[in-house]
């Protein structure tokens, strides 16, 4: 087998583009194997992975190797028809390269939202003691002003310069740093040096079946100070 097959049929592009189906395709990297396998590995359900596979092998991107004899129907062995599979932008039907992972990015901010709020809420129960937390419009100890949100009665500061707010297993921040190139190349290389770090972690603990998941979001792109003041202005 070619070590990465380009993908260009339109059935095959409509699979490949479908995150459920990747899944169910990954599976079968990793070698030969059954529907009942693949249904473990993916988690998901025995109906839904032995549709996926029959068009998967209609696309011609699994194909059986063999079968299995038993009482009753023989087990088909499945594999992937490459170890890689490669499905260029241009077959794709997108009209911009975002779209690709346009589903994912909105599964992934709808998760966090959701996650976000619950332990957030519950370190508030917990910690708040009767506070309320709210918005607050205050001019800064540096001179500009901000909007932020935290507890009643809390001091004048931002929580970049001391967090006032409930403490747990979490941490949300959404704001603009001005730097030079040179420094955001830096920043940008700690990021990355920090997703390389945790990679292994993470893997050992799911091949172990320990720790517990946490949803990481990282984000770092160059904006125009006219975007930048449209930020400020819908804050």
């Amino acid at each position: 087998m070619s070590s990465v097959l380009n993908v260009t049929h339109p059935a095959a592009v409509r699979l490949l583009t479908h995150g459920r189906v990747r899944r169910v395709l990954g599976a079968f990297l990793a070698g030969e194997g059954t529907v009942a396998g693949a249904a473990r590995t993916t988690g998901l359900d025995l109906r839904t992975v032995h549709r996926d596979v029959r068009a998967l092998c209609a696309a011609g991107l699994l194909e059986v190797v063999r079968e299995v004899k038993r009482a009753g129907r023989p087990v088909k062995v499945y594999r992937a028809v490459a170890p890689a599979f490669f499905v260029p932008f241009s077959a794709t039907g997108a009209a911009e390269l975002t779209e690709l992972g346009g589903g994912v990015a909105a599964r992934y901010e709808a998760l966090y939202r959701v996650a976000q709020a619950r332990e957030f809420g519950r370190a508030h129960r917990e910690q708040g003691g009767g506070r309320e937390w709210g918005v607050r419009l205050y001019l800064a100890p540096e001179g500009h002003v901000e909007v932020d949100m935290s507890y009643e009665g809390a001091d004048l500061v931002e929580a970049g310069v001391r967090y006032q707010g409930p403490k747990g297993l979490f941490l949300h921040a959404e704001t603009v740093v001005t730097l030079t190139d040179e420094e955001a190349r830096e920043v940008q290389l700690e990021l990355i040096r920090l997703l390389m770090r945790l990679r292994p972690r993470t893997l050992a603990h799911e091949r172990a079946g320990s720790g517990r998941p946490h949803l990481l979001r990282l984000g770092w792109v160059g904006i125009t100070r006219e975007e930048r003041g449209g930020l400020l202005v819908s804050r």
